[in-house]
């Protein structure tokens, strides 16, 4: 088999070591559960997806392994019920001949007989391919979705090095933009339309408030003859309440980002960088549409009242 390496620039040589075949299948029968992996008898550093770094261009990998106890038998969980039927101990073979017949029964009077197994040995004795380029992304890195011909797609050793693209950049914009100071609304697709629209609402430069009616709030009358105000069906008595209050008055802005969906590379690391690119680009247009608004145009960019003292017509 062989074996695929990455030289990293920081001076660690990082090996792809698939568990072996031999240590077992997760999910067909019984596997070895492995204890290390080692260059040149030092252990390794484990790292993502079969991964593993040493610190130097290894002559020989190996990687070690514990297999599971093996039932050799069966015995009597309590000697006392030992009969002719019962005896004190069965072999495999015994309980596979009974085991059809009796069932349950034999579970309720027996248990396991184990024995430790030697620890396991592989040696990954193939030629070693070293590879041009970055290691593969981490879990908590953008993943990559390589082009790849069909025969190599389950080639995890070297698919980001392919072309590609890392997906997911306008879903991941949507979250970190609708998370932002100011930001009213965030959509994706809004009004059929691809990318982002998103609404922010700004102050004015010199702060401007408003009178906002209380309309949410019953006020009571005068009433004649000196009566006594009745009480309202939920029990409270009405009584003379403020009109209103002064709010604050903001500016709406609204923007239509053709974000693309996935960041599209000849290979990952090509990517990743136009990845942080993008996201640095996209919400700085958003932080710019969050400047301040002007107080002499109310924000609109133009002074209507006088302007007709600055006309250049004759």
């Amino acid at each position: 088999m062989t074996v695929y390496a990455l030289k990293h620039p920081d001076g660690r040589w990082l090996y792809h070591l698939p568990k072996p075949e031999a240590f077992g299948t997760p999910g067909f029968g019984s596997t070895a559960k492995v204890t290390g992996v080692f260059a040149d008898g030092q252990p390794m550093e484990q790292l993502h997806a079969d991964w593993w770094a040493t610190d130097h261009e290894a002559g020989r990998l190996a990687a070690t392994a514990q297999p599971p106890a093996k039932t050799t038998g069966y015995r009597l969980t309590d000697s006392s019920a030992e009969s002719v039927r019962y005896p004190a101990t069965l072999t495999l073979e015994e309980w596979a001949e009974r085991s059809d017949r009796e069932g349950d029964a034999l579970w309720q009077l027996y248990t396991n007989v184990r024995e430790d197994q030697p620890a396991l040995e592989h040696v990954y004795d193939g030629p070693v391919m070293v590879l041009e380029g970055r290691e593969p992304p981490r879990p908590d890195e953008p993943q990559w979705v390589a082009q790849l011909p069909h025969m190599l797609t389950q080639r995890p050793e070297y698919r980001h090095l392919f072309p590609g693209h890392i997906p997911g950049l306008r879903k991941h914009l949507y979250e970190v933009i609708k998370a932002m100071p100011g930001v009213k609304y965030c959509f994706d697709g809004y009004q059929g339309k691809v990318g982002l629209h998103i609404t922010v609402e700004v102050p004015f430069d010199q702060p401007v408030t408003r009178w906002q009616a209380d309309i949410s709030r019953r006020t009571s009358k005068p009433l004649k003859s000196g009566r006594t105000s009745k009480p309202l069906k939920s029990g409270r008595t009405s009584k003379p309440l403020k009109s209103g209050r002064t709010v604050r008055v903001y500016v709406s802005r609204s923007l239509d980002l053709p974000v693309p969906a996935d960041v599209l590379a000849d290979t990952y690391e090509q990517a990743l960088q136009e990845w942080d690119w993008q996201i640095a680009f996209w919400l700085s247009v958003v932080t710019d549409a969050k400047v301040v608004a002007c107080s002499a145009c109310h924000g609109t960019g133009h002074v209507s009242e006088g302007s007709e003292k600055h006309s250049t017509s004759r």
